[in-house]
């Protein structure tokens, strides 16, 4: 199997690098709704166009948004709210 993203062989959909960008995606979600008061997809939209994010999150971001998986991964961002 090939990541999704890059090409990279990998087991799952994303590569190592992807997939660890994608859950600090998640992970950070919450604190920029709290202070930014933005929606996962505008917060995904915002991750693309700042220019202190990093590569593979924005490639992430873009993906999650051109794929359509943005509202699956939207549930898992929420539900990083009450697992803390």
């Amino acid at each position: 199997m090939n990541c999704e993203i890059c090409g990279r062989r990998t087991e799952s959909k994303l590569c190592i690098l992807h997939e660890e960008a994608r859950k600090n995606l998640l992970k950070n979600y919450e604190a920029w709704r709290r202070s930014m008061n933005v929606s996962w997809e505008e917060y995904l939209r915002e991750i693309q166009q700042n220019p202190f994010a990093g590569i593979w999150a924005k490639e992430v971001a873009h993906h999650l948004l051109v794929s359509g998986s943005a509202n699956e991964q939207e549930g898992l961002a929420k539900g990083t709210e009450t697992n803390k």
